[in-house]
């Protein structure tokens, strides 16, 4: 073989491993994005509830908190969302708040955008019988009410409620949250 067509090869070869490595980066980010979906929602039979210690196995209930400082917090309840913010010393260090909507299952969603059914047929994992619907969507909203009767909350109203049952934040001033 001449130089010539050594010199060719190499070249050939060297076009070959960086269109590969192009291929492979891409397939990479890839990877990545659908890593971040994942970490998106609660992981149900992994991740253990920030509040109260207990791993989170209820699909259809939870929550996360998310911190300015990217810090996350996963809860099993609506209620235990509430309690761990109604105990956090400075709220302002909250980047978000969603909840688990019972409706989707897995889809977490900013607590303003959800209506908090109180029924006594839908027990939720914490006892207080809390289970977070889409407010937007009507028509879903009145099929869980007949299916579960009782009255739907707003999140300050859902934190009056657990601060109230289980006597936490008295005295805190600011119930009011972040979504």
């Amino acid at each position: 073989m001449n130089f010539f067509n050594l010199k060719i090869i190499t070249i050939i070869l060297t076009a070959g491993l960086v269109w590969i490595a192009a291929g492979c980066a891409e397939k990479s980010t890839e990877r990545t994005s659908a890593d971040t979906a994942a970490v998106e929602q609660v992981s149900y039979g992994n991740d253990i509830c920030a509040f109260n210690g207990e791993l989170i196995e209820t699909e259809r209930y939870g929550g996360r908190i998310v911190m300015n400082d990217g810090t996350i917090h996963n809860f099993m309840s609506v209620e235990c969302v509430a309690g761990y913010y109604l105990k956090m010393e400075d709220k302002s260090a909250v980047e978000s708040i969603k909840i688990t909507d019972f409706v989707h299952g897995k889809k977490l969603m900013p607590v303003d955008e959800l209506a908090y059914l109180k029924s006594h047929l839908r027990p939720s994992p914490n006892g207080m019988f809390l289970s977070a619907v889409d407010a937007s969507n009507e028509k879903m909203k009145t099929f869980v009410y007949d299916a579960y009767p009782g009255p739907y909350l707003q999140w300050d109203e859902v934190l009056e409620l657990v601060s109230e049952e289980w006597e936490i934040g008295k005295g805190s001033g600011d119930l009011t949250a972040t979504n």
